[in-house]
């Protein structure tokens, strides 16, 4: 006995969308909403052509068609989409809400009809939220990170402080004279503080680091209980080597995530803002163009994800001291041209390109 024939689901769309009387219904639809469109946007359409698309509309209500009318409507419809362009019909249906036949749960408030948000809108609000997103996260990254270069740079400072101190205090008691006991005290006495200044700013980067530590390093390098409770000074005005060599891996550790944060995490955030910048931008401008279609959002989200990529070379090529660059004109900082890369996308990979370009002829040339 023979197996049935299997029927494949892409097989029944294909059937269903070339349905020839549904494809006539429905191109007469569009073809009244594009004459509405030029009706509304003062666009000039000839009369003949306007003339066989609303006279389509009564034959097709009156099931009167004949060959000619057909042809002649297809012919109609073709150049009223021409006069259009670069608008569409998706670009149409996309821009405008439509209204659709109510659900029980409104249905119960007798509710006729419902409005439903075109998908224009719909992507205008996910974009911006989506943009929101990515700012709160990078303000959140930038503010850590902040907090931890400034408890980095005070450790610093205060420690070349200390041993500044160090070395005035050795110079005065190697002259060996009374008077300047005095002073000996006054800065014996700034170097305790100094030491104090230093242990807290220890902890303090401890704690900022504890995060990262619990979330990704999962190791533990230091004690902040330990250096809480170690807090104090010896008898000779100093701390012990214990307390040294644990600020010592506490500033040791610290340093990595910085640089992280600063060469690879906050350059692709500042390249997302950029590109979801120019995805806002040129979403209101194809809105109001009435350019945008459901297509569009292939085009937004390779533009984001190329965005990321460009801010995220930026931060290879430039280190966080370097803030200037020798082919701009102003100084601009890696964060902002991280920006200007995922803003511009085009013209960060059309002068890779150039640059990549020119190696290789240069490269060329000096082998022949």
């Amino acid at each position: 006995m023979s197996e049935p024939p299997k029927i494949y689901p892409e097989l029944v769309q294909l059937r269903e969308r070339f349905n020839y009387p549904e494809q006539l219904k429905r191109a007469l639809e569009e073809a009244m909403m594009i004459l509405a469109h030029t009706a509304e946007r003062g666009i000039a359409v000839e009369p003949e052509v306007a003339q066989t698309l609303v006279r389509a509309k009564y034959l097709d209500q009156e099931q009167k068609w004949t060959p000619d009318d057909e042809a002649a409507f297809w012919t109609a419809y073709n150049r009223i989409s021409q006069v259009i362009r670069p608008v569409t019909i998706d670009s149409i249906r996309a821009t405008f809400d439509v209204l659709q036949e109510p659900n029980w749960f409104y249905r119960l408030f007798r509710v006729k009809t419902r409005r439903v948000t075109s998908p224009a809108q719909k992507a205008v609000r996910r974009y911006t939220w989506m943009g929101l997103a990515w700012v709160i996260t990078m303000l959140t990254v930038q503010i850590y990170s902040l907090i931890g270069s400034t408890l980095m740079n005070n450790l610093t400072a205060t420690d070349q402080k200390m041993q500044a101190l160090e070395k005035e205090i050795a110079t005065l008691n190697v002259s060996g004279n009374e008077s300047v006991m005095v002073q000996v005290e006054q800065k014996t006495t700034e170097l305790d503080a100094l030491s104090l200044e230093l242990q807290s700013s220890a902890e303090l980067l401890a704690a900022w680091q504890k995060p990262i530590n619990v979330l990704i390093l999962k190791d533990k390098y230091y004690s902040v209980d330990e250096l809480r409770k170690n807090r104090g000074l010896t008898e000779n005005g100093r701390i012990n080597e214990a307390q040294i060599d644990e600020i010592k891996r506490v500033k040791q550790v610290g340093q990595y995530p910085i640089l992280i944060i600063s060469l690879y995490l906050l350059p692709l955030l500042y390249g997302l803002l950029g590109a979801y910048a120019f995805v806002l931008r040129t979403l209101n401008d194809d809105i109001k163009q009435m350019l945008y279609s459901s297509e569009s959002d292939i085009k937004y989200v390779l533009r984001i994800h190329l965005g990321a990529l460009a801010g995220l070379a930026v931060g290879l090529f430039f280190v966080p001291e370097d803030t200037t660059s020798a082919y701009l004109p102003i100084s601009l900082s890696p964060l902002a041209l991280a920006f200007l890369a995922g803003y511009s996308v085009e013209f960060f990979f059309s002068a890779a390109d150039r640059f990549i370009s020119g190696l290789t002829q240069r490269g060329g040339g000096q082998a022949a």
